[in-house]
């Protein structure tokens, strides 16, 4: 069988979640003996392929422009549409936007980044993005052959907001879970990041900053604790997204003012570096007002850091009760469940669990036993 993984044109300038599942999903159905390439084009030549598997429904103008490449050349089409319902975060931006833009020193660097979107002639594209193309999304979920959400909870939400693609026809959908490379994160070494950095049993959040991920309220809800918390990761820039990015950075130095010395700002750093990170940490915290189930917290897990996650997303799948669960919308839970995270002794509990159910392995089988079943129709 011979796949053609398919993406953002981003996904490795932006490196994230979707960017990590689509390589290792490769990496392990090679393993398999499937023949697989990775493509980020809108039109490639995809005639020597069996099927082609998007990734990324919120980018759905990308993922769009794929599949009425693939249809056109007559192929079966998978989709992991890594999709949460965005509307809480979308409104978010809009009024942090304006608020941005009533403030001086702010305003010009925005008014720079709408112009340039506007030089681009990519506003009105990236002003649909940011507030989701409903309609082109029905159409992508309406042409696949085949959905791959990473959650039974993904699936529902789904289903429910759009109701018009399920009710036409019966869809076929295998949920395959996300994994966990257990070559570069189980047993790995705490020495040489806390060798490098001076710093261990601290909170650890990974990721890039922005309004979703919001550890802007876990800096508030930390702040005077006196534990020691260390960030890694930056906002975004460069991407497609240019008012977005503005935001998120003007986001970022935020957080930077209101921390104050037990806060450590790191800058990002490859994906198979963070093993040493994780390790040193004694908790792990994603406040973010929606996971899926965030791939760091998996990885944190199999380091064996504890973990305290959002109740936002898919988190409760994957992690059932070994894991403490924080409202993001409420300082005080995100503290309170930090706290817990951070006194629990660690434990081989949950790290075993990881192991046991969250693998690459066990993705790649699973996509492949999905793949088998459309190209059986």
């Amino acid at each position: 069988m011979r796949v053609l993984l398919q993406n953002r044109p981003d996904a490795f300038d932006v490196f994230g979640g979707d960017s990590v599942q689509m390589m290792k999903t490769a990496e392990y159905l090679r393993k398999l003996g499937v023949q697989v390439d990775i493509s980020l084009d809108l039109a490639p030549n995809v005639r020597e392929y069996d099927i082609v598997h998007l990734m990324n429904l919120t980018r759905v103008s990308f993922t769009h422009a794929q599949l009425r490449n693939a249809k056109r050349q007559k192929k079966k089409v998978a989709l992991s549409p890594v999709y949460w319902n965005t509307g809480n975060v979308i409104s978010l931006y809009a009024r942090e936007t304006v608020l941005e833009l009533l403030r001086p020193s702010s305003l010009a660097n925005l008014g720079k980044a709408c112009l340039k979107s506007l030089r681009s002639k990519m506003l009105l594209n990236e002003i649909s993005e940011l507030t989701y193309n409903k309609k082109l999304a029905s159409t992508v979920l309406s042409e696949t052959d085949c959905l791959l959400p990473n959650s039974i909870a993904e699936m529902q939400i789904i289903r429910h907001d759009f109701e018009e693609v399920f009710g036409a026809r019966e869809r076929k959908i295998s949920v395959v879970p996300n994994g966990v490379d257990a070559n570069v994160f189980l047993n790995a070494s705490s020495k040489p990041f806390i060798d490098k950095h001076g710093v261990d049993n601290f909170v650890l959040n990974v990721g890039r900053f922005s309004y979703r991920k919001n550890q802007l309220s876990l800096i508030r809800a930390l702040k005077g604790t006196g534990i020691p918390v260390v960030f890694i990761g930056e906002s975004s820039t460069g991407t497609y997204y240019r008012i977005k990015d503005t935001v998120d950075n003007l986001y970022y130095m935020k957080c930077k003012r209101e921390a104050d010395s037990s806060f450590r700002f790191l800058p990002s750093v490859p994906h198979d570096k963070l093993a040493g990170a994780y390790a040193a940490s004694k908790a792990f915290v994603l406040p973010s007002l929606y996971e899926t189930p965030g791939l760091s917290a998996l990885e944190a897990a199999l380091c064996g850091s504890n973990i305290c996650v959002t109740v936002g997303g898919s988190t409760r799948e994957y992690f059932s009760n070994l894991v403490t669960y924080c409202n993001p919308y409420e300082p005080n839970s995100i503290r309170n469940a930090v706290l817990r995270a951070y006194e629990m002794p660690k434990t081989s509990t949950l790290r075993e669990h990881v192991l046991r159910n969250f693998t690459w392995d066990k993705t790649a089988e699973a996509t492949l036993e999905a793949y088998k079943n459309v190209m059986d129709e």
